[in-house]
């Protein structure tokens, strides 16, 4: 019976992601993204928050690599641009020896986010790509807490 609500939880939560991403015109992929990072790289709400702020930041970092990119492309030629892949990544490494905002996986999670959308760099579209991931966050916050009550609910029965 907990196996069978749990699994109705999640089924009836996921569809209603994919039923608010669709019906707003926002990247599905994302929210589930946002989602899967909750449960993995998060285990309460303030890590949850330091993680999707990094995520944040790797989808404004994925922004400067394609324009410091695109710069070293018009000065010096194509092959330039994986130097701005170099400088930026060199600078994460450094960033996540900080207390916090340490979890190099989510910054590249922001990246990929960005690199994935293929969509110009817009404050609407940043908006869009930070406002998604986000909502995939709630979703699984959402999730975790509905299985919570489900096993305790089902330890009193």
């Amino acid at each position: 019976m907990k196996s069978s609500l749990l699994a109705l939880a999640l089924g009836l939560l996921a569809s209603s992601a994919t039923l608010f991403t669709f019906s707003t015109n926002l990247p599905t992929w994302v929210l589930f993204l946002g989602w899967t990072s909750y449960f993995l790289l998060s285990q309460n709400i303030k890590s949850s928050l330091l993680i999707y702020i990094q995520q944040l930041l790797g989808i404004l970092l994925a922004i400067l690599i394609i324009c410091l990119g695109g710069f070293f492309v018009e000065k010096f030629g194509a092959i330039w641009f994986h130097c701005s892949v170099a400088i930026i990544l060199t600078a994460v490494f450094y960033l996540t020896k900080l207390k916090t905002l340490n979890v190099l996986p989510a910054y590249f999670l922001g990246m990929i986010v960005w690199f994935g959308l293929q969509t110009n760099p817009t404050l609407v579209e940043i908006a869009k790509a930070g406002g998604t991931l986000f909502a995939g966050f709630v979703f699984a916050w959402i999730n975790e807490t509905l299985n919570k009550r489900i096993m305790i609910v089902n330890e009193k029965h």
